[in-house]
């Protein structure tokens, strides 16, 4: 990893720290700049899993999965979607995060719950569809705004860094662990927008590497 990923890293620490709980908002913006300038470089994988050829084999999944860091307070990781493959609308329960795309073009589809106390039909609010590459500022989602979303790869694998905060399966009381739920969108009849719960869809499924950083492995 690079020293410029090393600095993400430990003002994610910072940012998520509860013993920073005061600081959050200051932080977490000096964490959205230092993710705006994230580049694929950073990360120090071979650049041939960014290929449409790394996608054409047999049993390939659709999405490729790299875990780099995952710690009770935040994660991070990179998701590598196939060509024109759009990643399931999903959820990110009471949680902050950053997307950067870091290759390739992407599609953003964000929605923000209109009714936080509606869990079967949740009436949502349809953001207008935003395409990032490379040179894009980072996308943030946060426990109100943009909490739920689907991502598409355009002409192109795509690739995109995420950090949440805090990750998935951390506690959520008095409701459990926070899990990753999936969705289908419903339009009615007068314009409005519900979320409706699904299972998983069958076409999502991801192949896994790990590449944690020596300086984050102790921790």
């Amino acid at each position: 990893m690079s020293v410029h990923f090393a600095k993400i890293a430990q003002q994610a620490k910072q940012t998520f720290d509860p013993q920073n709980i005061r600081q959050f908002a200051s932080n977490f913006l000096s964490l959205q700049k230092l993710v705006d300038d994230m580049k694929f470089d950073d990360i120090q994988v071979n650049p041939e899993v960014l290929s449409r050829r790394s996608f054409d084999v047999p049993d390939k999944a659709p999405c490729t999965y790299i875990h780099i860091y995952e710690c009770p307070i935040f994660s991070m990781a990179v998701f590598i979607l196939a060509e024109n493959y759009t990643m399931p609308l999903h959820d990110h329960p009471a949680m902050h995060g950053l997307l950067k795309c870091i290759g390739g073009r992407i599609k953003v589809q964000s929605f923000t719950s209109s009714d936080s106390s509606c869990r079967d039909m949740i009436p949502v609010h349809v953001h207008t569809p935003k395409d990032f590459d490379a040179s894009s500022p980072a996308a943030v989602l946060t426990p109100k705004e943009g909490n739920y979303h689907e991502i598409s790869a355009i002409g192109a694998p795509g690739a995109f860094f995420d950090i949440l905060g805090p990750p998935y399966d951390s506690p959520l009381p008095p409701f459990g662990k926070r899990k990753c739920s999936y969705f289908r969108k419903i339009n009615d009849l007068s314009g409005n927008w519900f979320l409706q719960k699904i299972p998983t869809p069958s076409h999502y499924f991801c192949d896994v590497l790990r590449i944690t950083p020596d300086f984050l492995k102790d921790d």
